[in-house]
């Protein structure tokens, strides 16, 4: 039998961004469901190396910018999340790292952008004496190696764990049999499925990363706009057993590593190094195999007692999906758009998913958006739950 359910909030997309606001409204009291169209975690989350950090790589050079001063509580309050002390409960997330290094290339530049990059977060950085070099890099380098309060979370756990905290309020939705009704104010009077049961929400939210502008597209919403900057990521397959997880800053003046690496093991165990940085960046104007040799080119010298002649290689594209800005380039924060009870937002970066919901979350208390005015419906049971997405190296 058809039925009209009413919530406090309605979110779109099942990423890191929208299963971290749905706990963090759900923990406040407020009745609220997410709708995945895909798999949880598909696109930018499961593609994310899995960081938490705190902005020293957009301090490289030593100029403190809105970007790394945004974010640079961030690490400290993942930590509690972790631990069950934060406004989160992550204590059955997997922690890859609890820090992270930053490694100068070999020459007067390099090591200059990593110094002045420390002494613009000096608090954040930490010198590493030698006898303290992580495993990998021990007796192999010379120089300056930078220990950052920085950690990296395993993101399919992070994912899992999100979502296990509120399963009962996490569905799939099928838009071949679902439509949203806009309102003369530019906003949203409710979702109705094709049986004819109808959700309406006092605030209806969209955490859609990439897939944001087909749905505004689709529902002829033009307030914002949203823009892409590719990404291509490398992903090494090999027999190095020693994790690493170190930006290797370049030597040109950049805000962006040269390389950034991080470890993580497939299903059936084998040790992979996932490659972002400049290398992701412009990696995307490249073919498979020119982004290949680029990487292999990049990665010999800088670690020549590491053999990859028996590696496997492979690239993985993806955009990063951000609110438009004139200029066409980097946010240096959260983005929200909002029309009437509609919220549009972009996160950014999986760092800031804390603060996005936050701000959303004192933006509906400000519009007298108050939790436990109304009971919580119980969900149809045509509504399914989605699946998990998987990682980028399980599926090379």
């Amino acid at each position: 039998m058809a039925e009209t359910l009413k919530l406090d909030a309605l979110i779109f997309g099942g990423g890191v961004a929208g299963l971290w606001l749905l706990n963090r409204l759900r923990n406040e009291g407020y009745s609220a469901w997410l709708m995945e169209q895909d798999q949880l975690g598909a696109g930018q989350s499961i593609a994310s190396q899995g960081m938490i950090h705190g902005g020293i790589k957009y301090a490289l050079g030593g100029k403190l910018t809105s970007a790394s001063t945004a974010i640079a509580d961030m690490p400290a309050h993942w930590k509690q999340c972790l631990t069950g002390d934060g406004d989160v409960d992550l204590r059955g997330c997997n922690l890859l790292s609890d820090s992270y290094f930053m490694w100068p290339r070999d020459s007067l530049r390099s090591r200059l952008n990593a110094f002045l990059g420390s002494k613009a977060l000096e608090a954040k950085v930490d010198k590493v004496a030698s006898e303290n070099y992580p495993t990998f890099f021990k007796n192999h380098i010379q120089g300056a190696l930078y220990q950052l309060q920085d950690i990296v979370l395993d993101v399919p756990s992070l994912i899992h764990t999100l979502a296990e905290n509120q399963p009962e309020a996490i569905f799939k939705i099928d838009w071949q049999q679902a439509a949203l009704e806009k309102n003369p104010d530019g906003g949203i009077n409710e979702l109705k499925f094709s049986n004819g049961t109808v959700i309406q929400a006092r605030h209806f939210i969209f955490c859609c990363g990439a897939g944001t502008q087909s749905l505004m597209d689709d529902n002829q919403f033009d307030f914002t706009k949203m823009q892409r900057r590719p990404l291509s990521m490398v992903m090494v397959k090999h027999a190095i057993e020693e994790p690493v997880f170190v930006h290797c800053v370049s030597d040109k003046l950049s805000m962006t590593p040269e390389v950034t690496i991080t470890s993580h093991r497939n299903a059936a165990g084998e040790p992979v190094w996932y490659l972002g940085g400049e290398l992701a960046e412009h990696g995307a104007r490249q073919s498979e195999g020119e982004l290949i040799e680029t990487a292999r080119n990049k990665l010999t010298p800088l670690f020549p007692w590491c053999d990859f002649s028996k590696a496997r290689w492979g690239t993985f594209a993806i955009d990063r999906a951000e609110q438009k800005r004139p200029d066409g380039t980097r946010p240096d924060g959260i983005s929200i758009a909002e029309s009437h009870n509609l919220m549009v937002c972009w996160p950014t970066k999986l760092t800031l998913a804390p603060n996005l919901a936050n701000t959303i979350l004192n933006k509906m208390q400000a519009a007298n958006n108050v939790a436990g005015t109304s009971a919580e419906p119980s969900p149809p049971d045509f509504l399914q739950r989605p699946e998990l997405a998987s990682t980028p190296w399980e599926q090379f």
